[in-house]
């Protein structure tokens, strides 16, 4: 699950409780000093370099595998690998007990908002020297100029992008594409019309794993209806950016979208139960849901209707001949600013866009943006990674990082109150005037 196999919310004072204990570890944040004498002779004793990554959709094996190929081209490292689907509880435990990793790969957009909290609490490392003119040439346009990787706007980078996945709508293809019982969508008009007709069949139209899942949706249907000035000012809380009518077309759109909704799907739209409701599109209860290729394999052995295959398209264009868009979702490694091998830290997470790094990744479908890759894919991979090159915009970015604001963050303002919006207990209006309000606040807070 891209937000994802976390079984509960942590709490985020808990989080900011440990991320602020690493500050007091790390004092002023001075990185001289970090590394042992043993990073620089390696070959003399043996250094334990510690990643901690999350255990998700892409499996342990391709981990271990880059483990081993690091430890091989690095004489004298040992990686320690911490792997766990609780990784942000796990390394709340660890961290407060001393233990910092070097290296860590998790994810922005957790339901636990742990990496935003340490953004917040700039308990993240500056990672900006890993990538030299070199390694810049090699990823792709534009993929280290956006907010995943410089989430301060400051120049710097303290995310690394180390896998992406384009966004959209899943479905049935032997039930939906040309030819078959339902055409596919290009408008949203034609959109919410097949809804109608295949509510008279019995399916519903729409599903979503969880609120979480909005985000990449939210992201390129602002994009579609507000244009790349205005999506930027959005990003940014831009005061009165909510009034405009491009906002307006998105919350309109969003609130229709509810009504089209599977009546179970709220109540499996949670950490425990999502994939309930990625099972309503293989059982053919619902024709559509957001999701990113991770859903494959974690519906790999699911039950499904006879026939079924996996089909993926972008969003529906707002007028026709219209912009359609597939937001781009970035999957981040970075480094705590305490963490004690920080020079073979960032060796390690040079190595991620290695040719060997990238070879094993591919063989369990985690794609790298860097360039080429899409030249070596075959099959499904080869149909979800060209989606950008028959005519859908990638859209990048997200809401802009902001010093923590109590009460407030960017999933429970945008995000979470859809389930209200499809339960009926919050209006269009409701849900409206609570982003202007919380916008507000995020903006005041803007780093």
């Amino acid at each position: 699950m891209k937000k994802k196999v976390v079984r509960k919310l942590m709490a985020l004072a808990l989080v900011s409780a440990m991320a602020t204990s690493m500050l007091a570890g790390c004092g002023s944040g001075d990185d001289s000093g970090k590394d042992s004498g043993k990073d620089a002779d390696k070959g003399s004793e043996e250094t334990v370099l510690k990643v901690a990554a999350f255990e998700g959709g892409n499996g342990t094996q391709i981990w271990e595998d880059i483990a081993k190929a690091f430890e091989e081209s690095h004489d004298g490292v040992k990686v320690e690998l911490e792997m766990s689907p609780e990784l942000d509880k796990d390394l709340t435990k660890a961290i407060q007990n001393g233990d910092v990793p070097d290296v860590v790969y998790y994810n922005l957009g957790q339901p636990s908002g742990f990496t935003e909290t340490m953004l917040k609490e700039e308990a993240i490392a500056d990672i900006s020297d890993v990538f030299d003119d070199e390694l810049k040439d090699k990823m792709l346009d534009g993929i280290l100029d956006g907010t995943d990787a410089q989430p301060y706007g400051d120049g710097k980078i303290y995310l690394a992008p180390i896998f992406y996945t384009p966004t959209g709508f899943w479905y049935n293809a032997t039930l939906v594409g040309e030819g078959k019982q339902y055409e596919i969508p290009t408008t949203w008009d034609e959109f919410f019309a097949l809804g109608e007709q295949a509510k008279k069949d019995g399916h519903a139209l729409f599903t979503f794993p969880t609120t979480g899942y909005f985000d990449a949706f939210f992201y390129a249907l602002l994009h579609e209806t507000m244009g790349s000035e205005d999506f930027t000012k959005a990003l940014n809380y831009a005061e009165g950016i909510w009034d405009t009518d491009g906002a307006k077309k998105a919350f309109d759109i969003v609130t229709k979208l509810a009504t089209t909704v599977e009546p179970t799907t709220t109540a499996n739209a949670n950490d425990n139960d999502f994939r309930n409701n990625q099972q309503l599109v293989l059982d053919d209860k619902a024709l559509f849901m957001p999701n990113g290729n991770w859903v494959i394999g974690e519906m790999a052995d699911a039950p499904r209707a006879d026939g079924f295959e996996w089909g993926f398209t972008a969003l529906p264009a707002v007028e026709k001949d219209g912009e359609r868009a597939s937001y781009t979702f970035f999957e981040q490694i970075w480094m705590p600013s305490s963490a004690e091998h920080k020079d073979l830290g960032k060796e390690f997470i040079a190595y991620m866009y290695s040719d060997a790094a990238a070879d094993i990744f591919a063989k369990s479908g985690a794609i790298q943006p860097i360039e080429g890759m899409s030249d070596k894919l075959d099959g499904d991979n080869k149909l979800y990674y060209s989606i950008y090159d028959t005519g859908a915009v990638a859209v990048m970015d997200a809401f802009a990082t902001t010093d923590p604001v109590e009460g407030v963050t960017v999933r429970t303002t945008f995000f979470d109150p859809v389930n209200s919006l499809v339960t009926g207990d919050k209006t269009e209006d409701d849900w409206v005037n609570q982003i202007k309000t919380d916008s507000d606040k995020l903006r005041a807070a803007l780093k």
